[in-house]
């Protein structure tokens, strides 16, 4: 049993699998839709609602998070493979670079889905001035929402734990390949 887990199993971090997050951005991106479509039939005009509109500075936000994330990576990265130059790895640092890395993938794709569902609101009327403005500011979240996505991932891939086969069983759910650090 290990002192201060409860119930004696060792805590891990899971890879976040891809799929989850395409259901997380689909999920999103439907319900967006479907409340745009229900206020848009009570007469609700959603384009001039102050609550809907798309901060300008949302896209410019997710790339500097998504910015971040990727050098973060490329710092991890040098200090595993050993960099003379770079600090020492802190374990306890790693782990919360890598919890990081999961939530920001998380959040990203939740923020995709959502202004993928304004966007496909958006797409069928395209005809107004003000529409095609907020079309291409959903494009452009949806794009940047998908860079940290991306980014998110492969930080969390740059800090999982090398192969370790020798050291577990071969019938445990919990292989150290599939676990983050």
């Amino acid at each position: 049993m290990s002192a201060g887990v409860p119930g004696g199993s060792r805590p891990s971090l899971r890879p976040t699998r891809v799929a989850v997050l395409v259901a997380v951005g689909v999920v999103a991106a439907l319900l967006a839709w479907a409340l745009l479509t229900v206020l848009d039939a009570r007469s609700i005009d959603v384009l001039t609602a102050s609550w809907l509109q798309v901060p300008p500075t949302l896209p410019i936000a997710l790339l500097v998070v998504a910015v971040g994330l990727a050098v973060s990576g490329r710092a991890w990265r040098q200090r595993l493979a050993g960099d003379p130059r770079s600090r020492a790895v802190d374990l306890l640092s790693a782990a919360r670079t890598a919890v990081a890395g999961k939530a920001s993938a998380l959040v990203g794709a939740l923020v995709t889905g959502v202004y993928l569902g304004y966007l496909a609101y958006l797409v069928p009327d395209a005809h107004s001035e003000l529409r095609t403005q907020r079309l291409l500011a959903c494009a452009a979240t949806v794009v940047a929402g998908v860079l940290v996505v991306a980014a998110g991932l492969w930080l969390e891939r740059v800090l999982r734990l090398p192969d370790d086969r020798e050291g577990g069983s071969a019938g445990e759910a919990d292989q150290p390949s599939r676990r983050a650090l």
